[in-house]
């Protein structure tokens, strides 16, 4: 407005002053009782009666996030959140864009300590990204609403995150007034509010509603959408219908490069359950230790109730080089549990102690230990070469040759794995069974076959093998063609509609083309964009005809041959 003062002397201008400082003065009459918004928030965040969000200020960890649109709504809240809320000094913290990074993380630190004092953080849209809030945190107020659906996930995401340990509550404050322009504007923001939790519910990124996959271009489609509610009597839902992407209600846009299968299949069913001999990956740790133990009496290391203590050798130290400075113990003990609990507590304190990684860490078996532990196992008998085990359950005559194969995908990852159990009388294939059949037959247990540690001439089970692993492969031969049926519909499925979209991008290209340019520009830019076009679909259908289609023939790995031989 000093800029128009400067101007005035016209009539035109002097209106518009006129109309500024009535509106200035307007503003200044309302105070913070006048000011309903605010009094609905400090409703919503009081500790007893109807209205409240059930925010417990009390506890450490229930804090609480609020999110402003503009610096001055933020010192608004900064001059009179605390006081009404009966907030003490340090249970208040800010986040604003004129902060150094040093003040910005440590602020953050702070929140996240849960021994620290802070209760609620006030934040600008400098908040938004790329911060971890959630670690005492499970409420966010929107005191003013963002006007891009991108905001939102961004700003959402900072409680609503992998690690949270409750429920996310998020709040939206949305004023409704009772000017028709002002009610419209409104509504407009409660549309958005919508597409952001249809979103969340089934798109899983809201930003796929607009698709311009930009903040700045969104908040000119709301503006637009303001804009137009203000001089039409439409109905603000067909309004927004056309300045939003036509995604069906429920729908996901992305299903066009999903494979489809087929709707009997589980995810269990595809993942299966890795067989093992052990109960549980903590008594195959305990057994493979101390058999490392016996031969090496230098390896430190043992198991007390669930925990694995281990210090590493210079073998498993060599590996450690790959990992994280981060994720390597204290002098190379390692202290492994599969109690997810104890875990759990674990990360729980570190976060308290500001700890960069939890000393307690999660035994499975993709940890590098336990990989460690397999691989030194696997070396016990030797390149080329397998286990024999005299079974006295077995007749005389009687084999088992235990396989393991599969097939990979054209760039080598195994998408097909299975073993086959080729069970023999003499030189003859009888028939065959899979591991879990074999081992439930079997029952073999750890420590329950004796070694009588007699020699075994093995010339008579080396020449099974061949007839043995040609009908393993001919088993695994035929599960292929089995899963190839199926696979092969999804990926025709996935071609044919990757065909669809690049007939589809060919014709948006007709359409955008330069029709005032000379005739020879746009051929070339023509041929610019349809040799682009082509290449991007190409190497798609590459890369789906690469990762989807096994090789013809399966790799095959000898594990074990049971025999009933007994001399």
């Amino acid at each position: 407005m000093d800029k128009l003062v400067k101007k005035a002397g016209n009539a035109e201008t002097d209106k518009d002053i006129a109309t500024l400082k009535a509106l200035q003065d307007a503003l200044k009459a309302i105070d913070k009782k006048a000011f309903s918004k605010y009094q609905r928030l400090v409703q919503l965040l009081g500790t007893k009666g109807p209205g409240t969000l059930g925010w417990d200020r009390s506890d450490p960890d229930d804090r609480l996030v609020l999110f402003t649109e503009s610096l001055v709504s933020l010192e608004f809240l900064r001059g009179n959140l605390p006081g009404d809320l009966g907030l003490r000094e340090g249970q208040v913290l800010f986040l604003r864009g004129d902060q150094t990074d040093t003040d910005l993380m440590e602020t953050v630190e702070k929140f996240n300590k849960r021994d620290d004092p802070a209760r609620l953080l006030i934040c600008s849209d400098v908040a938004s990204e790329g911060l971890n809030l959630h670690h005492q945190s499970h409420r966010m107020i929107h005191f003013d609403i963002p006007w891009s659906l991108m905001v939102f996930q961004q700003r959402n995401g900072r409680i609503d995150r992998y690690g949270q340990k409750h429920q996310p509550q998020i709040r939206y404050l949305l004023t409704d007034s009772s000017n028709d322009k002002v009610r419209g504007d409104g509504r407009v923001l409660e549309v958005l509010i919508q597409k952001d939790e249809q979103a969340q519910k089934n798109i899983g990124d809201p930003s796929e509603f607009m698709r311009v996959y930009d903040s700045a271009r969104e908040e000119e489609i709301t503006a637009a959408a303001m804009e137009q509610v203000r001089t039409s009597s439409d109905d603000i839902s067909d309004i927004f219908a056309g300045l939003l992407e036509d995604v069906p209600e429920g729908g996901n846009p992305l299903d066009n490069f999903v494979p489809t299968a087929a709707p009997s299949v589980r995810f269990d069913d595809l993942v299966g359950q890795a067989p093992s001999l052990f109960p549980s990956d903590l008594a195959y740790a305990e057994e493979a230790l101390h058999w490392l133990i016996s031969e090496n009496p230098d390896i430190q290391g043992d198991v007390v109730g669930d925990t694995l203590r281990l210090t590493a050798p210079k073998d498993l130290q060599a590996r450690m080089r790959y990992l994280p400075n981060e994720a390597c113990p204290a002098l190379d003990r390692f202290l492994l549990t599969p109690n997810k609990q104890r875990v759990y507590d674990e990360l729980k304190r570190c976060r308290e102690v500001e700890s960069p990684w939890p000393e307690l860490q999660y035994l499975w078996p993709l940890h590098p230990v336990m990989e460690w532990l397999g691989d030194r196992a696997l070396n016990a008998f030797g390149r080329h070469t397998a286990p024999i085990l005299r079974l006295p359950t077995l007749g005389r005559h009687e084999h088992i040759v235990l396989l393991q194969g599969g097939f990979p995908n054209k760039r080598g990852y195994i998408l097909i794995h299975d073993w086959v159990a080729v069970r023999m009388e003499g030189p003859k294939v009888v028939d065959t069974e899979d591991i879990h059949c074999l081992l439930n037959r079997l029952k073999l247990k750890p420590g329950q076959i004796p070694n009588a540690g007699l020699e075994l001439s093995t010339a008579s089970l080396q020449a099974l093998l061949p007839a043995a692993v040609a009908r393993g492969e001919a088993v695994l031969k035929a599960e292929r063609a089995k899963r190839e049926v199926a696979a092969g519909e999804g990926l025709k499925h996935q071609l044919d509609t990757l065909e669809a979209l690049k007939v589809r991008h060919f014709g948006q290209l007709e359409g955008a083309l330069f029709t005032d340019q000379p005739e020879q520009f746009r051929r070339r830019k023509q041929e610019e964009g349809r040799n682009h076009i082509e290449r991007i679909f190409q190497d798609h259908a590459d890369w789906l005809h690469n990762t989807q289609v096994t090789e013809a023939d399966p790799y095959l790995l000898l594990a074990a041959v049971f025999t009933g031989l007994r001399e």
